[in-house]
């Protein structure tokens, strides 16, 4: 095999080979080592190597797996980028972080074991990884750096440990297939755009962490809707970015007024305990909200809205005929029949409603 050492530093490789055994001498294997080495499938690295320098594995098309050895204490930056074909990597518990664009465009990466030691992800550490699609961040993780998981379109779950202080800037930017974020109460501090993930998002967050709109609109996304290919048509329509999502601390006034009424429905929707600022909002602007409720068919959040009071039945009557679902509308009725029976509205045939 065509090795270049220096002093224990494996400088270079220049076989064609498709599975390679580095050998025992190595202690250091340099900057760009393997970079470009379009036959290399598998390599095996002794426990005497302590440092991996930067891109060592840049563009390698076809490296498949690697498992790196428990001596090691320190890799460079994007020691994996453009490694289309690479599917999974396991890190000894040695490391405490993962440099920037470790894993840039790794196409096919399915499965990453991260360290127990590691504190944090460096920027764009995963960036374009379009087929990874759960990762599980261990205990101990403070600092996620900006736009670690940009644009990983296939990305469904994501456990973030109660370690983590800071997710930094778009972090989670374009994770379309993302489900569910459960904010952990030890976060201190959330970048701009972070939750931008351009799909339908369910967001927990603890009442001790202010959520501000530049988090979820920095391009302004709370309202996507998607065609062919899951890419934005342009439209602000059918598609709520958030849903069933609990956030108790936001300003209204710093958000725009499409996405106070998308709060206001999380709201509802979720309601767990009475929220003042909510329930001020919603009455000055009732037939804002009216009007996305009932042409959207938000049912639930219509139910719990007459319930809590906060429509009140002569608000409700003009909608009630643009309502096609007969079981709801008769719910809507006989709930507001119990709140006030002399209304108005129960002077009305029901034939003429239905």
């Amino acid at each position: 095999m065509a090795f270049e050492i220096v002093n224990g530093i494996l400088k270079k490789y220049e076989g064609s080979e498709e599975h390679v055994i580095v050998p025992g001498e190595v202690t250091e294997i340099g900057d760009y080592a393997f970079y470009g080495a379009s036959q290399l499938k598998s390599l095996r690295i002794p426990d005497t190597v302590r440092e991996m320098g930067d891109n060592i594995f840049y563009d390698c098309e076809s490296l498949e797996e690697v498992i790196l050895p428990d001596s090691l204490s320190y890799i460079g930056s994007a020691m994996f980028s453009r490694c289309a074909s690479l599917k999974r990597v396991v890190f000894p518990d040695t490391l405490t972080w993962l440099p920037r664009i470790t894993f840039f465009q790794c196409e096919s990466l399915v499965s990453v074991h991260l360290p127990s030691s590691l504190e944090r992800i460096g920027r764009a550490c995963f960036e374009q990884c379009h087929s990874l699609e759960e990762i599980i961040l261990p205990e101990g993780v403070k600092t996620l750096d900006e736009n670690v998981f940009d644009d990983c379109t296939a990305l469904k779950k994501v456990c973030l440990p109660e370690t983590l202080e800071t997710i930094g800037d778009n972090v989670f930017f374009n994770c379309c297939s993302l489900e569910e974020l459960i904010l952990p109460s030890s976060l201190k501090s959330i970048g701009k755009g972070a939750f931008e993930t351009r799909g339908k998002l369910k967001l927990t967050v603890p009442d001790s962490i202010a959520i501000h709109s530049k988090m979820l609109d920095n391009n302004w996304n709370m309202y996507w809707n998607f065609g062919v290919n899951r890419r934005y048509n342009g439209k602000n329509e059918d598609n709520y970015q958030l849903y069933d999502s609990r956030i108790a601390n936001v300003n209204l006034k710093e958000w725009k007024p499409s996405a106070r009424i998308i709060l206001a429905v999380n709201y509802l929707e979720t309601f767990e305990r009475e929220i003042d600022f909510y329930h001020a909002w919603i009455r000055e602007n009732t037939q804002e909200l009216l009007e996305t409720l009932v042409s959207k068919k938000r049912y639930r959040a219509l139910n719990k809205a007459v319930e809590l009071d906060l429509v009140s039945p002569d608000d409700l009557l003009p909608y009630l005929g643009r309502i096609s679902d007969r079981d709801e509308k008769a719910k809507l009725l006989a709930m507001n029949k119990e709140k006030r029976q002399a209304s108005d509205l129960f002077d009305t045939d029901l034939d003429d409603l239905f």
